[in-house]
């Protein structure tokens, strides 16, 4: 386990880097003007990524490691509503960025960007996602980290080839590299997966309930991420929106570092729900103990190098360092609450994992939107800390109240 969490770990780790080096280039290059636009555009689709599929991401892997036959049947069913949700919310943004976040004077050349934008973030990256989840669902790591790694070095490399070689300096030139970057991606993803089998379009209905209750969680969750961004656009400086953006993305950054950790485990404790649910907490509880070592050990890291972080990123974002020393430690409740939220997942619970994290997400939204506007920067990221550590206490009281209960999944066998 540990020689595996490494292998993912490390990857990961590589992922994060170049994603950090890519975001470097572009906060340099772009300005804060246009970064800070760039930062906004990414808020509101980073919504509809949480809807596309349905959830139907978790299923894979969740059905598949339980019965590695039902492949071809759980994958079909992940494309049919990846292509449906992604077609309706593609629409939706095709409205939504050009009337609030126009990219250019002309419309013409908005309505291009934002089909750019909308196609790799929605279409082309749930490609890339799936095709990582199957070989999760299979088991199979090693390419599972690989794939995470090649996409990372790919957006890089057009980061760098639009950034440093043909000097683009606006969200509407990166929206083309960017695309050109998944496609490739994507097209690799696809032959990769080939090996597994082929996909058998069809629906299976009584995971379309599980999928809303999964995809809806890391809806609000997104919205309340994203809330504090568009109101922090509407009420700070551009400097404080693209360095609190900077501040985030390290935060999300630090987070794969127990995300690796949970990827891992998720497989093996969807096996182990079919034997109940006291030996699913048992699991969590030694899963949780290592993911706190992780998450005190990326903090750690990031408050002793934080104040180097403008030379990477430029010296106009003159508030990094101390808004990135503040909100790195919230990666600890957040490995808390990730521990228990992946357990009630694994063991079918979705619905009390929804319940909690919607409602927790939901009035999170609401504090973070009002701290935030009365209290500017401050208020965005005490609120962030109190969201977490709330979430974190009911979804651990929830799973622990299951303790002598049957999982689903035990009870459907």
């Amino acid at each position: 386990m540990a020689l595996s969490y490494s292998a993912s770990g490390g990857a990961l780790l590589m992922s994060s880097a170049a994603q950090l080096l890519t975001f470097a280039l572009l906060a340099r290059h772009l300005g804060v003007e246009q970064f800070a636009l760039f930062a906004s555009i990414t808020a509101v689709t980073n919504l509809g990524v949480q809807i596309c599929g349905i959830g139907s991401n978790e299923t894979l892997i969740r059905r598949v490691a339980q019965d590695r036959s039902s492949y071809p049947m759980m994958l079909g069913h992940a494309y049919i509503l990846s292509a449906a949700s992604g077609g309706l919310l593609f629409l939706i943004g095709m409205i939504t960025i050009p009337v609030f976040f126009p990219t250019s004077p002309l419309l013409v050349d908005t309505l291009i960007t934002a089909a750019l934008i909308l196609f790799t973030n929605l279409i082309l990256l749930k490609v890339v996602s799936l095709s990582t989840q199957s070989f999760i669902a299979h088991s199979e790591f090693a390419s599972a980290n690989k794939l995470e790694v090649l996409f990372a070095i790919t957006r890089t490399i057009a980061a760098v080839g639009a950034c440093l070689v043909f000097n683009v300096t606006t969200v509407e030139g990166w929206a083309l590299w960017n695309f050109a970057a998944h496609a490739i991606t994507a097209v690799i993803c696809l032959k990769a997966t080939k090996r597994l089998g082929a996909p058998l379009f069809t629906i299976v209905r009584e995971e379309i309930r599980i999928g809303i209750l999964f995809s809806t969680q890391f809806f609000f969750k997104a919205v309340r991420g994203n809330a504090d961004i568009l109101i922090l656009g509407a009420l700070a400086s551009a400097e404080i929106l693209g360095s609190y953006s900077i501040a985030r993305r390290i935060l999300d950054s630090s987070y794969l570092s127990v995300e690796a950790l949970n990827r891992l485990i998720y497989p093996g404790s969807a096996s182990l729900a079919m034997q109940g649910m006291g030996k699913t907490i048992e699991r969590a509880k030694g899963i949780l103990k290592a993911a706190l070592i992780i998450a005190i050990g990326s903090a750690g890291v990031i408050t002793i190098f934080a104040p180097l972080l403008p030379l990477l990123f430029g010296q106009e974002y003159v508030s990094l360092p101390t808004l990135t020393r503040i909100l790195c430690w919230a990666v600890l409740p957040m490995a808390v609450a990730a521990t228990a939220l992946e357990a009630l997942g694994a063991s079918g619970h979705q619905n009390i994992r929804a319940k909690i994290w919607n409602s927790g997400n939901l009035i999170g939204s609401l504090l973070v939107a009002l701290t935030t506007w009365a209290f500017g920067i401050y208020g965005t990221l005490g609120s962030y800390f109190i969201v977490e550590i709330g979430i974190a206490l009911a979804v651990w009281m929830a799973l622990l109240s299951l303790r002598n209960s049957p999982s689903p999944a035990q009870a459907s066998a």
